[in-house]
């Protein structure tokens, strides 16, 4: 067995190969294999990240220019205590915080310091037939399809739930399935209670792709009851069952990533229908100087036709992650439409650097734009047309050392016709860098 590389979630890292000395190569190794009894360890680990961020909009002959500079810093602290190979206990503290003059802050921005992940596991015996996983307490959770059930790691607090998840695995079939409530974000210390307004439950089957080396194909459903979501409608009640089918896979050159998605549901009692469709092809080049990827994402989802009918169309993108549509994630999926031409080279090792051009529209002119809270950002009427805008986007991601990762990005985006008198409406730019230390 050999050592496993560091995740974003650490719970899903098992460190069991050190047992063995030969593999033990790292200076942090002793936090990562500390034996106690016959057979059990703990698992230290640590996430810091610092990101630098600001964003400008810029002034017209009636609006002044907007500017924020601020500094986000995101700390995890967890132990991983394993009593054997079928039993573990996993808890990991999250602290979020930010620094610097904002003019509206987000509620992902701040959480002073809370109990992020505490789960207890069981599993069958390494080496069966059949595969058996269950955990119950608090944990993240991606069911189905992370474009819709995600931590979110682009934000600074990443995203929880309390509530049990069973993995069953038979021949070349998976099938897991989770019952949960949204954890809540405070901004204190230790108060972050499960969200009661706010309930989820789905399951998924996933089997390799026939067609593919490196594929999958999965066949989900969804459910979330929220007490308090809010559309250009109005606010209410929100139940959706989602179903969806997710096709991923990878050969020598070519790779793609598509989710075709259907809701039914109602929002205050009244029947409520959207669907949604993403997709991401690339083709790599692998022969080629610095190994660049062309691709190209292409992703729509449903709007209200008219907020004054009860019926409501709006897609509800359940739990997503921060870049649906972008490397920067400036806006969510609900009511729109986005084409955006990528690409990627490498110019060495464990640094590749890219390009993008994100190109929205709403999917229907009679609602708004939302963010991936699905909070409004801008009303129906705010514009007109169905044209949001374009942006360029220069990003890098740099794997410096095994333990740190450095990413940064650049955003300049151009206003279309319906931001145009908005504060928006002279086009805005944004920064940030990332760097992430882990063991």
């Amino acid at each position: 067995m050999l050592r496993p590389a560091y995740q974003p979630n650490a719970a899903n890292e098992d460190w069991s190969a050190l047992k063995n000395p030969a593999n033990r190569t790292d200076w942090w190794d002793w936090a990562k294999y500390i034996p106690f009894g016959n057979e059990g360890f703990v698992t230290l680990s640590s996430e810091i990240r610092f990101r630098p961020e600001g964003f400008r909009l810029k002034g017209s002959e009636t609006l002044p220019s907007v500017r924020d500079n601020y500094l986000l810093q995101r700390y995890l602290f967890g132990a991983d205590v394993r009593l054997g190979p079928r039993v573990r206990v996993f808890t990991e503290f999250q602290s979020g915080i930010i620094n610097g003059k904002i003019g509206a802050t987000r509620p992902t921005d701040q959480n002073t310091f809370d109990l992020h992940q505490a789960f207890f596991e069981w599993r069958r015996r390494p080496g069966q037939d059949k595969r058996f996983n269950l955990r119950i307490g608090r944990q993240e959770l991606t069911i189905g399809s992370s474009r819709l059930i995600s931590a979110s790691p682009g934000l600074n607090t990443k995203r929880s739930f309390d509530g049990a998840r069973l993995v069953f695995g038979s021949g070349s079939w998976t099938v897991e399935g989770a019952v949960a409530l949204l954890t809540e974000m405070s901004k204190g210390v230790l108060d972050d209670d499960p969200l009661r307004g706010v309930k989820f439950w789905g399951v998924a089957a996933a089997r390799p792709s026939p067609r593919w080396v490196k594929g999958l194909l999965v066949l989900y459903y969804l459910g979330v009851k929220n007490d308090d979501a809010r559309f250009a409608q109005g606010l209410g009640r929100d139940l959706r069952h989602t179903f969806g089918v997710s096709w991923r896979g990878s050969g020598p050159h070519l790779d793609l990533n598509y989710d075709v998605i259907f809701q039914a549901g109602s929002f205050n009692d009244v029947a409520a229908r959207a669907w949604a469709v993403s997709t991401e092809t690339g083709h790599g080049f692998s022969k080629t100087r610095w190994s660049p990827r062309l691709s190209v994402r292409f992703n729509s989802a449903s709007g209200d036709h008219d907020a004054a009918d009860p019926h409501l169309q709006s897609f509800n993108p359940l739990f997503p992650g921060s870049s649906y549509a972008g490397i920067v994630g400036l806006f969510g999926p609900t009511n729109m439409t986005d084409v955006t031409p990528t690409i990627t080279v490498t110019p060495r090792k464990n640094f590749i650097l890219g390009f993008e051009q994100p190109n929205y529209w709403r999917s229907s002119t009679g609602d708004g734009l939302y963010n991936v809270n699905l909070q409004v950002m801008a009303r129906p009427t705010a514009g007109t047309g169905r044209y949001v805008g374009s942006s360029f986007n220069i990003f890098t991601v740099w794997q410096a050392r095994r333990h740190l990762q450095i990413t940064g990005a650049i955003m300049r985006m151009q206003s279309g016709g319906f931001l145009e008198r908005t504060i928006a409406g002279k086009g805005l730019g944004l920064y940030s860098i990332s760097t992430i230390y882990r063991f």
